[in-house]
C-alpha cells in the first residue's frame, strides 16, 4: 500500500469481495476481480487508455508505488491505426523502461526507408531502419504490466458530453482542496488525489494557455488501406524498404498540383507463399493543413496515385479495416496552472510539424510519472503535485524548442508539392542525427542534443540552409519575417536569449476564457459517418 492509501486499507479490502459493479482490479499474484466501484479511492485517477495514459498509469504504480485507476469506457477496445517509429527510437525507449520489453512490441522492421523527392522514378535511400509497433502487443504488454502492480480498472466514462469525439469529458470532476471526485454517468464514484488526463488534444477536462499571439492547431489527416497486391505490381517500390515520403504528384490532373499536398506512406507487409500475394499498407497523407484535407479527397488520391504507378489491387486484406487517421497538431500548450495534468495529445505532446507522438509520450512518461510520484509521496498537495508535473514536461527548454517546432510545421504549411519535394531533399542530406533529432524532437530520443538548446537550433538552421533550392530559401526568408510579424517574438524566442522564455513561464493568471479545442469539425463529421458513431 501506498502511504497515502494506508488508512483504506481495510475499506478496500473489504470492497474487493463485492461482487456488483464493472470496477476491475488485479494486484500482484492475483486474478482480476470484479468490485464496486463506487465511491473508490486512489492516489491518482488516470483518464483514457490510450497508450499515454496506459504507460502513465503503469509507471505511477510500478515506480512511484501509487494506488492507481486507469478509467475509460472502452477499456479493451483495440487501439486504431499503424504506430511507425524510428528503432534508433523505440532502442532509446527500450532502454528507458526495460521492463516493457518494448522491442518484443514491434513486427516488423525494415532496414532502409526510401523517400521520392523528385518527379521521376530517382530514390532517396535513408540507412535507417523503420519498425511497426504491434499495437496490439503493446497495448497487452501494457495492461499485463498494468495488472501485476495493481492497477485498477475502470470501465467507465466521466458524466458529460457523451456524443463529443475522444471522450471529451465536461462537468463531471469536482474539486476541493484535498482532491478530485470524478462522477461516472451511471452514477458511480471516484475519488483521487490527483488526476491525469489523456483523453486527447480536444479535450475539454483540461485548459490551454489560449491562442494569444501563437498559431491555431493544424491538422494531419490520412486514408490507408491494407491492400494485396502480387510482388511484380510492387515495382515502383521496393518490398524490402519502408517508403517514408511519395511526394511526387504526377498522377494527379496538372490543374490540382498546386492545391494542397499529400503523400504516399507504405509499409509492405507479409507475404502468403500460397497466393503469392503481399499485405502492403497504403497511407495517402496530409503532413499539416489547417482546415484539414478531406478524407474523401485523400481516399481518392491513393487510388489515383496506385493506379498511375501500375500497383494492381487485388482486394483489401479482410480483417483490417481502411485506416482513418485523424492527428490535431500544434496550438497552445496545457495551463501549467490547473489541477488536472494533461498528458499525451492532451498536453499537446504530438510534434507540430510531424505528427509524431507515440515515441515522444513514451519518453515523456518517466518524467511526469516520476515527479508527480515524488509529489504525492512527499505531501498529498494535489495542486502542487501538479506543478511539480507540469514543470517535469514542459520545462523552459521543452517549451521553447517547441516553439520552433511551430514555426516549422507553418512553414511546411505554405509550400505547395514541388517546394516541399526540396525541401525535404534538402532536409535528409543532413547527418541521421540531426534530422532524426528533429522529427523526434524530445529529450532522451536519439538526436535531440541537435534541438534542444537555442544555440543548438540556430546551427541547425544555419546548417540546412544551404543544402535547400534556392526558391525554397527564399520561401523560408520571406516567412520567418512574415511569422515573427503575425506571432510576436516566438520564433526568435525558440532561438536567441533576448525576447525572453515566453508568457508560459508568467506568474500571471491565465488568459480568461481560454477556449476550448474543437479540432476540425468537417473530418471529425466524416469519420464518425464511416465508423458509425
Amino acid at each position: 500500500r501506498s502511504p497515502i492509501m494506508a488508512p483504506l486499507a481495510l475499506l478496500a479490502a473489504a470492497l474487493s469481495t463485492l461482487e456488483a459493479g464493472a470496477f476491475m482490479a488485479a494486484a500482484p499474484g492475483r486474478s482480476r476481480v470484479t468490485v464496486a466501484a463506487a465511491d473508490m479511492s486512489c492516489d491518482c485517477a488516470v483518464i483514457g487508455a490510450g497508450p499515454a495514459g496506459s504507460v502513465i498509469a503503469w509507471l505511477l504504480a510500478e515506480r512511484g508505488g501509487l494506488e492507481v485507476a486507469l478509467v475509460d469506457p472502452n477499456l479493451d477496445k483495440p487501439w486504431p491505426n499503424n504506430y511507425g517509429v524510428w528503432e534508433s527510437e523505440f532502442d532509446a525507449l527500450h532502454a528507458m523502461m526495460p521492463e516493457l520489453k518494448l522491442k518484443d512490441c514491434v513486427d516488423h522492421t525494415w532496414p532502409v526507408t526510401d523517400c521520392f523527392f523528385e518527379t521521376d522514378e530517382r530514390r532517396t535511400t535513408l540507412d535507417s531502419p523503420y519498425c511497426r509497433v504491434h499495437r496490439g502487443r503493446l497495448q497487452e504488454t501494457l495492461r499485463t504490466r498494468s495488472d501485476a502492480v495493481g492497477v485498477r480498472r475502470i470501465q467507465a466514462k466521466v458524466r458529460g458530453d457523451a456524443a463529443s469525439w475522444c471522450a471529451n469529458i465536461v462537468d463531471g470532476i469536482r474539486h476541493d482542496a484535498a482532491g478530485s471526485t470524478l462522477e461516472f454517468d451511471d452514477g458511480r464514484t471516484l475519488r483521487a488525489t490527483s488526476v491525469v488526463d489523456c483523453t486527447g488534444f480536444e479535450s475539454s477536462l483540461t485548459s490551454r494557455q489560449g491562442t494569444g499571439t501563437g498559431p491555431p492547431p493544424t491538422f494531419q489527416v490520412a486514408y490507408g488501406i491494407y491492400g494485396l497486391v502480387e510482388e511484380a505490381s510492387l515495382a515502383p517500390y521496393d518490398a524490402d524498404a519502408m517508403l517514408l515520403f511519395d511526394y511526387r504528384d504526377d498522377h494527379l490532373p496538372v490543374k490540382e498540383r498546386d492545391a494542397s499536398p499529400s503523400f504516399m506512406y507504405a509499409m509492405p507487409l507479409d507475404l502468403d507463399e500460397a497466393t503469392g500475394l503481399r499485405t502492403v499498407f497504403f497511407e495517402e497523407t496530409s503532413l499539416v493543413a489547417r482546415p484539414g484535407l478531406p478524407l474523401k479527397e485523400l481516399e481518392r488520391r491513393t487510388y489515383l496515385r496506385l493506379e498511375h504507378l501500375g500497383v494492381e489491387l487485388k482486394g483489401k486484406h479482410p480483417d483490417e479495416p481502411d485506416e482513418l487517421s485523424y492527428i490535431p497538431m500544434g496550438g497552445p500548450p496545457p495551463d501549467p496552472r490547473q489541477r488536472v495534468v494533461a498528458f499525451g495529445a492532451a498536453a499537446a505532446l504530438v510534434h507540430p510539424a510531424t505528427g509524431y507522438q507515440l515515441c515522444r509520450a513514451l519518453a515523456a512518461a518517466p518524467h511526469l510519472s516520476g515527479a508527480l510520484g515524488r509529489a504525492l509521496r512527499q505531501s498529498p498537495d494535489p495542486d502542487r503535485a501538479a506543478r511539480a508535473a507540469y514543470a517535469a514536461v514542459w520545462s523552459r527548454q521543452a517549451s521553447l524548442q517547441r516553439e520552433f517546432a511551430l514555426f516549422g510545421g507553418e512553414f511546411l504549411m505554405t509550400l505547395d508539392a514541388e517546394a516541399l519535394r526540396g525541401w525535404f531533399a534538402g532536409f535528409f542530406a543532413l547527418d541521421e542525427e540531426v534530422w532524426g533529432g528533429f522529427l523526434a524532437g524530445w529529450r532522451g530520443l536519439p538526436g535531440n542534443h541537435h534541438h534542444e538548446s537555442r544555440a543548438a537550433r540556430l546551427l541547425f538552421g544555419l546548417s540546412l540552409v544551404p543544402k535547400l533550392p534556392p526558391p525554397v530559401t527564399l520561401k523560408l526568408a520571406s516567412f520567418i519575417l512574415e511569422y515573427s510579424l503575425k506571432h510576436g517574438g516566438a520564433l526568435m524566442r525558440s532561438l536567441t536569449p533576448f525576447f525572453g522564455d515566453g508568457a508560459y513561464f508568467s506568474e500571471d493568471a491565465a488568459p480568461p476564457g481560454s477556449p476550448r479545442q474543437v479540432g476540425d469539425a468537417a473530418v471529425k463529421a466524416e469519420i464518425r459517418a464511416r465508423v458509425g458513431f
